[in-house]
């Protein structure tokens, strides 16, 4: 006899998710599961009995949509609320401590009365915070990854991801490449158009107010068509760069600057539309904690990492060290 049921539950209701209605039973422990713990009925089994057979996640690239990715991140963020907003709480710490690194460099170039010293200290303070601040932000989406797999909400592994700090700075140096070559470029055609119709030489900083207004009005104008043009093309190639982040912290030892950049425009692939979705709606979470007298703000930032976390687990294209690893045997 097969330990597979698929049967409808009628009148039952899910056990991980008391308002839905049942449609099947776990083939394991028999417990009442509806369609987002069985992935649309792709798995027998509930989240907890995957969990313990490695496959954790009930969401992949066929079976998630917002609904469903709500409703697991929802399930979870309930369960470890209070550590997950510790989390987050010792995260925005860290990345204050991190912020006066700068300030301290500035005020030690400024001291010593030297604009030389005080620039390449103030560089390198930048630097240093933008590597910490990271690194602990990689350890914050291991904590998310955690909790989605089932595990408890470790504040300690927001430190786990130190060992990263060099793969880490070369694919941010990568990424920032990517982004700003192709702007550079933008910017410099955009200048060399200016000069090309005329529009700059109407811009006579010694004038009134008033004639310096007018005259910028039509180069402002092009330059906004400009970015309306390329908005799209621009959100379509930057979206894939949503993923890196999480892609980093997945693997306790990533994989190269460029692997992590062609995993995560994989993994994007027929899904921006999706991922701009979650991103937007991270975004709204944090804005009404904000609105909450502000005290929500650090429970709807970690909903929001949760979702960001949960989005990549559905979305990351399947290894096959992690089909041997769920499926062992």
């Amino acid at each position: 006899m097969s330990d597979v049921d698929f049967g409808r539950a009628m009148g039952a209701s899910c056990a991980l998710h008391p308002g839905r209605e049942a449609t099947g039973t776990c083939a394991r422990c028999g417990n009442f599961t509806c369609d987002t713990c069985s992935q649309d009925g792709a798995s027998p089994r509930c989240p907890t009995c995957r969990e313990r057979s490695g496959a954790t996640f009930p969401l992949n690239r066929e079976t998630w949509n917002f609904s469903n990715l709500w409703d697991v991140c929802w399930a979870a963020f309930q369960r470890e609320w209070g550590m997950l907003s510790l989390a987050v709480l010792v995260y925005l710490g860290v990345s204050l401590g991190a912020q006066l690194l700068i300030n301290v460099a500035t005020a030690i170039g400024t001291a010593v009365d030297s604009v030389v010293l005080a620039g390449v200290l103030s560089m390198v303070g930048l630097v240093a915070q933008q590597l910490v601040q990271g690194l602990v932000q990689l350890g914050l989406l291991r904590v998310c990854f955690d909790v989605l797999h089932g595990g408890r909400a470790d504040v300690a592994r927001l430190f786990s991801q130190m060992h990263k700090a060099v793969p880490y700075t070369l694919t941010m140096l990568l990424v920032f490449v990517i982004v700003l070559v192709p702007l550079a470029l933008l910017f410099s055609l955009g200048f060399l158009a200016l000069v090309g119709t005329g529009l700059l030489s109407g811009v006579d900083l010694n004038s009134s107010s008033d004639e310096v207004w007018n005259a910028l009005v039509p180069i402002l104008g092009m330059m906004g068509l400009g970015f309306l043009v390329l908005v799209g093309p621009i959100v379509y190639l930057a979206l894939p760069l949503y993923l890196v982040q999480p892609e980093l912290a997945y693997d306790d030892a990533p994989p190269s600057p460029w692997e992590v950049l062609r995993r995560s425009w994989e993994a994007a692939r027929d899904q921006r539309l999706g991922i701009l979705g979650v991103g937007f709606a991270g975004g709204a979470v944090m804005v009404a904690g904000v609105f909450a007298c502000c005290v929500g703000f650090i429970p709807g930032m970690a909903l929001a990492q949760l979702l960001i976390a949960g989005m990549f687990l559905a979305l990351r294209s399947p290894r096959n060290e992690d089909a041997a690893e769920s499926f062992p045997g």
